[in-house]
């Protein structure tokens, strides 16, 4: 199974997982360890799958069992506590998953120390908490405080270093930061590029917040030029169907409906679309949130009838709850 996740196989992986966690709970029981490993990783995968809230009833039920065979101040305990808060993060529960990570940082920091690795993880989904909740001044904060503790730890090339700074940038974009997050992004790009070379993902990604505060900034023929550039390396590096290669072509279509050239946009965002319902499933947050955007462009072309067909479809899809206006 975890073969498979690697080799970009989730589906697959699931099965596999699926297939040895029945046997396994039968011959050794529910609350063994091998069980709530292989348990675990099943709701791992249900997370990567989009299936958020399967994923938060499996990690709930190995967390009850944790707590009772190894106590909360476990390590495994407040493993899998961190995977929760992470699961109700992506649920869009952010105050529970600010909460939750919040307790453990607590926990790890006082079993592990402040500035261990484990705690500085759980550290990163406060701050993404705090994002979620639209307190952007706290998570800048927090995230400069995991950039500086990685760096003294694990050096300032560290991939989880830089990693902690590209969250630095998202926090200053959403402050309406954008030159300071411009000037970050073009640093973290050099960096990156000497830490992984100039086609690495995260090098790439970089590039990518480059072009997003390029727009920030009403640049919008240089953001689609640069969206344009590293559109082409992933779909080269990556393949087209990778998560990273569409949204920087999501972002492509960003640009072109800034510059007004909304029938252009409409292709792509549909292109868009269409690649997350295939790779994705159509009922993924992400493939959802693409026919979204398809609906706005038609909008932005006058053609209210086919927007308000798709948001119908969309509200269906997810779960009956009202269109957006």
């Amino acid at each position: 199974g975890t073969a498979l996740l690697r080799a970009g196989r989730p589906a697959e992986a699931l099965s596999e997982f699926e297939r040895v966690a029945e046997p396994r709970q039968r011959a050794l029981g529910p609350d063994h360890p091998a069980t709530l490993l292989v348990r675990q990783d099943q709701a791992h995968v249900l997370g990567r799958l989009g299936r958020h809230f399967e994923a938060h009833q499996l990690y709930a039920a190995v967390l009850a069992a944790r707590e009772r065979a190894d106590g909360p101040g476990h390590p495994d305990t407040l493993r899998c506590r961190h995977n929760l808060a992470v699961t109700l993060g992506r649920l869009g529960r952010a105050a529970d998953s600010y909460r939750t990570a919040s307790e453990v940082a607590a926990a790890r920091s006082r079993t592990l120390g402040p500035d261990h690795p484990d705690t500085l993880v759980t550290r990163h989904e406060v701050a993404h908490a705090l994002g979620q909740l639209g307190r952007w001044a706290d998570a800048l904060r927090v995230y400069r405080e995991i950039a500086a503790a990685r760096r003294r730890v694990l050096g300032p090339l560290h991939p989880d270093t830089l990693a902690a700074r590209q969250e630095e940038g998202v926090s200053l974009g959403r402050l309406g930061r954008g030159a300071e997050a411009l000037e970050l992004y073009r640093d973290l790009v050099e960096q990156r590029t000497r830490a992984g070379g100039p086609e690495d993902p995260d090098t790439l990604r970089a590039r990518h917040g480059v072009g997003v505060s390029l727009g920030r900034l009403g640049r919008w023929p240089e953001a689609l030029s640069e969206a344009r550039e590293v559109c082409a390396v992933r779909e080269r590096v990556l393949g087209p169907g990778h998560p990273d290669t569409l949204s920087g072509r999501r972002e492509i279509a960003v640009c072109l409906g800034r510059l007004g050239r909304w029938e252009d946009a409409l292709d792509v965002y549909r292109r868009v679309a269409r690649d997350r319902e295939n790779v994705l499933g159509p009922g993924h947050p992400d493939a959802l949130a693409s026919r979204g955007d398809e609906a706005h462009c038609l909008e932005q072309l006058g053609r209210s009838a086919e927007a308000v067909e798709i948001y119908r479809r969309l509200a269906g899809l997810r779960g009956g709850g009202p269109a957006p206006g």
